[in-house]
């Protein structure tokens, strides 16, 4: 059995120590994402340097370093975060600084190699900006930097940050700060002679800035095999790798910045619940690690990439049935089930989609959590790859809603305070699709702030006479909260309607009233009463209500 001495080496190492020693050469390999620290990761380093320095503190500890000793550098796995804006700003000391001071000029220079250049090197892809904009000579732009010049440059706008914060400091205080940053910063460096031990520590420790997620470290093991191969180096294997994983990270990007919030682990975490068909019983890298022991690296990702782009065509989808899953609270299993389905092939893809939308929208109104629908939702999955028919699913659906009391759920909340529901505007958005034409479908965000259920006997109805006139305090009680008394209406709309009379609204919804701009066919369904009350708030219950057994294929009156 190894010992802690033959898995790793640890060291309490200052700045100059960490960076002034002859070997010390950090490597941020190519399985690490870029550099991606803004403002708000900047300002809160230089804030807790600062701090520690004006407190009078002997030594302030900024986290362990995790490193993977290899034949002439060390690769980091954890701390590249810390150590990037560190050599940025020792960069941009040098570039404000170093001419007109011997000792700090000392001090920077032990940081260079014989060619002086500070000793990190970064991603392939990011070594030649970061060289040439930082470590050669820092090119500050001449004006504010913009949004997207920070997102398209951000070594340059961290250094643009540290510089503003170096002028900040009386001059006379600038040696004595750097002083303290060479000499009193101090770092655990955790050295390890092989991934999995570096990879495993990673995980144990929960360090600043958190560089991988669990995509960087699926990635990093699957390079890893590449490596054992076939060797360091660009093989042609590893570059048929990084190309096809470059190609999900643009797809995941893309779909990040103009669909959904979604990263490459959530991907993968799709990927291994269609893979497994179960809840993860230990971490998602370390089921997928087990699970790719014998694999193909290049097939493996291969295969996954496929997979990213069956999610793809989904999601990118504009119809009315999927546009109703964005709505639902949990996204998770959806997503592993359809893409699943779209990734296998299965020939009832289309009844699929209905039948588990009518699933989780029945567990939803019901008031269930999603803890009653994870074990079949896993369970449908394996279903779906085992092909069986579209009819044995949605039996096993439907036993399992009988079995819950689903659909008496359903019509207690149903018929009751409707208003109060997170459901009530998905729920009402589902009937405003249904009531479009195929051709003008467009996405309905439900949770904008702009939209809201409005009463259409308003809440204050007792302060206006016209409604005091129709309405008793019984029935509106009774009534004023019920999904047949709600419709759909804009922010401004809003303002407009929510205290009107019925005659005016009416003009609202239609989108000719004050601020009407583009009314709601849910809305417009109200044009054809002539007045409202306790009579047509029933009829417009039950249409509702005929609507969504409509869509969900359910009886629950």
């Amino acid at each position: 059995m190894e010992t802690a001495t033959e898995i790793f080496e640890t060291y309490v190492k200052t700045v100059t120590k960490l960076f002034g020693d002859a070997d010390s050469y950090y490597e941020i390999p190519d399985y690490q994402r870029p550099y991606n620290w803004e403002d708000k990761e900047i300002e809160q380093l230089w804030d807790d340097i600062y701090d520690a320095y004006t407190g009078g503190v002997e030594s302030y500890f900024l986290g362990p370093i995790i490193l993977i000793k290899t034949d002439k550098r060390f690769e980091i796995v954890d701390g590249q975060q810390r150590l990037t804006t560190l050599m940025i700003f020792f960069c941009v000391l040098r570039d404000l600084y170093l001419k007109n001071n011997k000792k700090l000029s000392n001090m920077i220079n032990s940081l260079s190699d014989d060619e002086y250049r500070l000793k990190l090197i970064t991603q392939l892809n990011n070594q030649n900006q970061f060289e040439n904009e930082i470590l050669n000579k820092v090119k500050f732009p001449p004006n504010k930097m913009t949004k997207k010049e920070k997102q398209q440059n951000k070594f340059l706008n961290s250094a643009c940050i540290l510089r503003d914060k170096l002028k900040s400091i009386k001059k006379d205080e600038i040696e004595k700060f750097s002083e303290f940053i060479f000499n009193k910063i101090v770092f655990i460096t955790i050295s390890c002679y092989n991934r999995g031990s570096a990879i495993k520590l990673f995980q144990v420790l929960n360090t600043r800035g958190m560089d991988l997620s669990n995509a960087d470290l699926i990635k990093s093991n699957l390079i890893h095999k590449i490596e054992q191969k076939y060797g360091h180096g660009e093989s042609t294997q590893r570059k048929q790798f990084n190309a096809t994983w470059n190609k999900i990270e643009s797809i995941t990007k893309k779909l990040d910045e103009e669909v959904c919030d979604i990263d490459i682990t959530d991907l993968f975490t799709y990927y291994a619940y269609y893979i497994f068909g179960r809840n993860l019983k230990k971490s998602l890298y370390e089921e997928l690690d087990a699970q790719f022991k014998n694999e193909d690296p290049n097939k493996i990702i291969f295969e996954f990439q496929n997979f990213v782009e069956k999610f793809n065509s989904i999601v990118i989808e504009e119809s009315k049935l999927i546009n109703s899953f964005w709505y639902l609270p949990n996204q998770i299993y959806w997503r592993s089930i359809l893409t699943a389905a779209k990734f296998e092939n299965y020939k009832f893809y289309n009844d699929l989609c209905k039948d588990i939308r009518k699933f989780y929208y029945s567990y939803w109104l019901a008031g269930y959590t999603i803890s009653k629908t994870k074990q079949i939702s896993y369970n449908i999955i394996v279903w779906i790859k085992q092909k069986k028919h579209i009819d044995f699913i949605k039996n096993k659906l439907n036993q399992k809603m009988k079995e819950d009391g689903v659909f008496n759920r359903i019509k207690e909340n149903i018929n009751g305070d409707a208003y109060n529901n997170i459901w009530i505007k998905p729920t009402l958005l589902l009937i405003e699709y249904e009531q479009t034409d195929d051709s003008k479908i467009t996405f309905i965000n439900a949770w904008d702030k702009s939209l809201h259920a409005d009463h259409i006997l308003p809440v204050k109805w007792e302060s206006i006479p016209d409604w005091k006139n129709i309405w008793n305090q019984n029935s509106a009680m009774k009534y004023l909260n019920t999904i047949g008394n709600l419709t759909l209406i804009s922010g401004k709309k809003n303002i407009a309607a929510s205290n009107s009379f019925f005659d005016k609204k009416k003009k609202i919804y239609e989108g000719k009233g004050k601020d009407g701009i583009t009314a709601f066919e849910i809305s417009k369904n109200i044009l054809k009463y002539k007045q409202w009350t306790e009579k047509e708030v029933i009829d417009r219950h039950d249409w509702i209500i005929s609507q969504l057994e409509k869509i969900l294929d359910i009886k629950f009156r």
